[in-house]
């Protein structure tokens, strides 16, 4: 194993470690718990030059270009867990955890009929220029990573909170998956091939500077459910995707928060508060 590998697999073992002990130590303390998220965002982005396609489509029914340019799409998703901790009665709270997120993006023919194509150009050379028919290329980009970030709860109420929320995360990249959809399935042995001719190497690390504003529902001392609209986010990172160029998102996260375990000290002082 090489020095980067070894320091990569210590990053993400001290990062599981800290986890861990953030999540033990949340069911055991008032004022921490412990929650389950999942997001997606829709990105805004650009479409970038590493792949050699021809801006304009074909029909496999009649086989001309009709001048109709390609559809690029890019997302956001991710699930997690988030250790949270409460201050000042409540209304900060700063929460952080272990997230792994998947970056997706694409590019296809804008159009529904089942033989709509594009041209994706092959080695070939100045005399002799391979075209392959491809309906779509689709990449998958894995990352594993710690968010951080801080809660203000200026209204609070006995079953529903609104709050806004700042925050970053760092990931670092584990997979990348890329795959042709060609028009002839016979022009699959080529995939391999037109994928290396694209020398791209995605972004071993993705960060972003996120906010939200969002609602809190549930009692105190229960299990509680946040709804967040993320707002504009900017992405700090470049090359995260070989197809497109992100430039920010917005999207929803839902979080479902488990309360923290009071100590025995806080259930006395709970009972000597209580009438006998």
């Amino acid at each position: 194993m090489n020095l980067k590998g070894m320091k990569q697999k210590q990053v993400l073992l001290i990062s599981f470690l800290s986890l861990i002990f953030f999540s033990v130590y949340s069911q055991e303390s008032n004022g921490l718990s412990l929650g389950f998220e999942v997001g997606s965002g829709f990105v805004t982005g650009d479409l970038n030059k590493n792949w050699n396609v021809r801006q304009y489509m074909g029909n496999y029914d009649y086989d001309y270009s009709y001048g109709s340019s390609i559809s690029s799409d890019m997302s956001i998703s991710f699930i997690g867990i988030r250790p949270e901790i409460s201050f000042l009665q409540n209304k900060i709270a700063v929460s952080s955890g272990l997230r792994y997120t998947r970056i997706n993006s694409s590019l296809s023919n804008g159009s529904t009929s089942d033989g709509a194509f594009f041209y994706l150009r092959g080695n070939g050379n100045t005399t002799n220029i391979d075209y392959y028919k491809v309906r779509k290329i689709n990449e998958d980009n894995d990352y594993i990573g710690i968010p951080l970030d801080i809660k203000f709860l200026p209204f609070l109420n006995e079953y529903f909170d609104l709050y806004f929320k700042l925050g970053a995360e760092i990931n670092f990249r584990f997979n990348t998956s890329t795959d042709i959809d060609f028009l002839n399935p016979d022009m699959e042995q080529f995939q391999q091939e037109l994928i290396a001719n694209v020398k791209f190497t995605p972004n071993h690390f993705y960060s972003s500077l996120y906010g939200a504003i969002g609602i809190r529902l549930g009692k105190k001392d229960r299990v509680k459910y946040n709804l967040e609209l993320i707002l504009p986010t900017y992405i700090l990172t470049a090359n995260n995707s070989s197809l497109l160029t992100p430039r920010y998102y917005t999207g929803f996260n839902f979080t479902v928060q488990l309360p923290g375990k009071k100590s025995k000290s806080q259930n006395q002082n709970d009972l000597s508060g209580k009438k006998l």
